[in-house]
């Protein structure tokens, strides 16, 4: 019996038997893919370098000096491991750096992060010029704007005293002085000069005669949540009350208000300059500023 051909028909594939062919073809490779991938996870585990990492459950301020129980040894894996990690063989040269950073617990301590000299205090006074000196004087900050006022802005300031006759025109106190202003206040002739036109406050001091520049500095060395809550404090918002302002003046200048100095019936008048050409601590703490001044008037209510 001859078999036709022509009656054989063509049989076409399977559409989903296509399709489970696929689904079977990309499971081995996910099956596969995550094979290599967690082995080679097992393996990098047990790869490991052992690096240098805080150990301080309140973490390290800024220019603090570490000790041997501000730390430990902790292992990185290997493929998070970075060359300016201090490894944990170099501890013993850790101990007795001072940190530039706050560092956080459990944080890998980086080369940057340390030094070997604690930063200086009052760095202003390192970068006085020659002929230039610094000088305090009372402060009354409710008068003179308020909690506005700070390191580095600049400042005009005049005298005000009694005089009993007017001599020689517009002859000042102590010499002829074109800022000088000659009035009468209920019979008693006043005059007031400008003894400094624009000078610099380098620093504040608040009534334990601590520097506020110096507080500000701190406040910056602490992380964001220990920060709010100092500054939220009591004993912060008094700290940083001024009582006298420091300034820093050439010896011309400071000779003229050395002339005033023992005035006993005389008034410093101080007044704010534009800070277009000054450079106060507070543009490097815009958020600061605000926070500062609602909490002050909050706690003077």
């Amino acid at each position: 019996m001859k078999l036709n051909v022509k009656s054989v028909k063509t049989v076409a594939p399977n559409k989903n038997m296509i399709k489970k062919v696929v689904a079977i073809v990309i499971s081995l490779m996910v099956i596969i893919i995550s094979y290599v991938t967690i082995n080679k996870a097992a393996e990098d585990t047990k790869n490991t370098v052992p690096v240098v990492r805080v150990k301080n459950p309140n973490g390290l301020e800024m220019s603090s000096l570490i000790n041997e129980e501000d730390v430990e040894v902790y292992d990185v894996i290997k493929t998070e491991y970075n060359s300016d990690m201090i490894l944990a063989e170099n501890i013993d040269d850790v101990v007795g750096m001072y940190t530039t950073y706050y560092l956080r617990k459990n944080s890998i301590i980086y080369k940057d992060q340390l030094g070997s000299e604690r930063p200086i205090t009052n760095e202003w006074l390192y970068e006085l010029g020659k002929d230039e000196e610094a000088v305090t004087i009372q402060y009354n900050y409710l008068k003179c704007g308020g909690d506005i006022l700070m390191p580095g802005d600049r400042v005009r300031i005049r005298a005000t005293y009694e005089v009993e006759d007017t001599v020689g025109g517009d002859t000042g106190l102590y010499g002829p002085n074109e800022n000088m202003i000659e009035y009468t206040v209920k019979n008693d002739k006043k005059r007031t000069e400008i003894i400094f036109d624009s000078i610099e406050i380098k620093d504040m001091l608040n009534e334990s005669s601590h520097s506020i520049y110096e507080i500000y500095k701190e406040i910056l060395r602490l992380d964001e949540n220990r920060r709010a809550e100092v500054m939220k404090s009591e004993e912060f918002i008094k700290s940083i009350l001024p009582r006298s302002l420091v300034l820093a003046g050439s010896k011309e200048e400071i000779n003229q208000y050395a002339k005033y100095a023992d005035l006993k019936d005389g008034e410093l008048l101080i007044t704010i300059l534009s800070r277009e050409t000054s450079n106060p601590i507070i543009d490097q703490l815009p958020t600061l500023q605000s926070e500062v001044e609602s909490w002050i008037d909050s706690n003077e209510k």
